[in-house]
């Protein structure tokens, strides 16, 4: 199958695919992301065990021997990718930085405490240095703009957000490097404002 250069490629381009179709197969989706066949399957079946998408249908076509099944979109969780287990449960890892995100994206103005407070959930937990150390690196990156210096003990530093990119959270990396899924670009590497 000749692909195009420009495909969307990862978990959120497969999701937004079948958003878009509603009813699809996998060959269809493959023909539209920029993933291995494999990969494509696996998180269509995690999507299957949580309930997100249903088979509709067995069919063995003499055209189509490569797709068994067609899948229908019956639950439709928004433009966010559901993260699931392969059993189909929610995957709780990364949604500290997502909470984060979209806090510092609402509130516009704030301080580490302000979005701990907004961020952490009945399921999520974000730890404060965590939050310091996520807004260093925005700030660093150029996402942020320190709006009031810290006056330990009595006051935090406040932050301004001033590069909203999208909704999905920039990401630190290992290799100490900012990647910023909404650009599909490392926007940020440790030593670059130097």
């Amino acid at each position: 199958m000749k692909r195009s250069k420009a495909m969307e490629h990862g978990q959120d381009a497969v999701w937004t695919a079948i958003r878009a179709k509603r009813t699809f197969t996998i060959t269809d989706l493959w023909g539209e992301v920029d993933m291995h066949r494999k990969s494509i399957i696996n998180h269509v079946k995690r999507l299957e065990a949580g309930g997100y998408v249903a088979k509709r249908g067995d069919f063995d076509s003499a055209e189509d021997r490569k797709d068994r099944f067609h899948y229908v979109l019956i639950k439709d969780a928004g433009v966010h990718v559901p993260r699931l287990t392969r059993d189909g449960q929610p995957v709780t890892q990364g949604a500290g930085n997502k909470n984060i995100w979209r806090s510092m994206r609402m509130l516009k103005e704030f301080s580490p405490l302000d979005i701990q407070a907004h961020a952490s959930t009945g399921k999520v937990t974000v730890k404060i240095n965590t939050v310091k150390a996520y807004c260093t690196t925005l700030t660093k990156a150029g996402y942020l703009r320190v709006s009031q210096k810290a006056k330990p003990p009595r006051t935090q530093a406040r932050y301004r957000i001033i590069r909203d990119t999208g909704p999905y959270p920039p990401q630190i990396q290992s290799t100490k490097q900012l990647f910023d899924p909404n650009l599909n670009e490392v926007t940020y590497r440790t030593g670059d404002e130097e």
